[in-house]
């Protein structure tokens, strides 16, 4: 009988081995481009491609590479595909944005103090004609108020769309002739309605200069 007992145990144990061979199932990674990193779980596991020896019953990737769009994805063990490939969205966005120092302007209202000599109807119409050089439509306009905001100007890229406006105000704090200018810039996924734009800390390249042109034209024009 105890010899008996022994090979139950002996037959379970192997049993047991096998089992766990058997679910800790190994599956390939790869990513393009190959430079992109690999994350397992919040954790970097390589570059381009890694096998994967799944234990737990789900994994999470990320893959991250400059110039793309960062993705993430849940991988759960019982897929039966045992090579898995993913690709990352080029970031076109990025590439026709900037950020950093030079999107330290955007959603913030900028001051801008007028050159002395210059009279409230030439700066409305220098300020109109910045206005119009960068944004064909605008939604208001009011000269006795001082006050002028365009519509927004939507670009849509891969898998984001990006929204631009400007608004001009008077600031009425100050004892010289002063205006407050805002470039405002928002973001959604393309999949999203309008309701999911939020700020954006990137502005289009092509308003970059937006304010300092009508700083220029307006503080320190002739």
């Amino acid at each position: 009988m105890k010899k008996i007992l022994m090979i139950l145990v002996a037959v379970i144990g192997l049993g047991l081995t096998t089992n766990a061979q058997l679910f800790a199932k190994k599956k390939t990674i790869i990513v393009s481009p190959s430079t992109a990193k690999i994350y397992v779980n919040g954790s970097e596991v390589g570059n381009g491609t890694y096998v994967l020896n799944m234990k737990d019953d789900i994994a999470i990737l990320k893959f991250i590479n400059p110039g793309y769009y960062d993705k993430e994805v849940k991988l759960l063990k019982d897929d039966p595909r045992k090579t898995l490939q993913y690709s990352l969205d080029d970031n076109d966005e990025e590439r026709n944005s900037l950020g950093g120092e030079a999107a330290l302007n955007a959603n913030k209202w900028v001051t801008i103090t007028v050159k002395k000599g210059l009279t409230e109807d030439i700066v409305w119409k220098r300020l109109m004609s910045a206005v119009q050089r960068n944004f064909e439509e605008i939604e208001l306009r009011d000269k006795s108020a001082g006050t002028i905001r365009t519509q927004w100007v939507s670009q849509k890229f891969n898998i984001v769309t990006v929204r631009t406006r400007l608004e001009i105000r008077p600031d009425f704090s100050q004892d010289d002739l002063t205006y407050q200018v805002k470039l405002s810039s928002e973001i959604k996924w393309n999949n999203q309605s309008n309701e999911g734009y939020k700020k954006h800390d990137r502005v289009l390249k092509k308003y970059e200069n937006v304010i300092s042109e009508i700083q220029a034209t307006v503080a320190g024009g002739n």
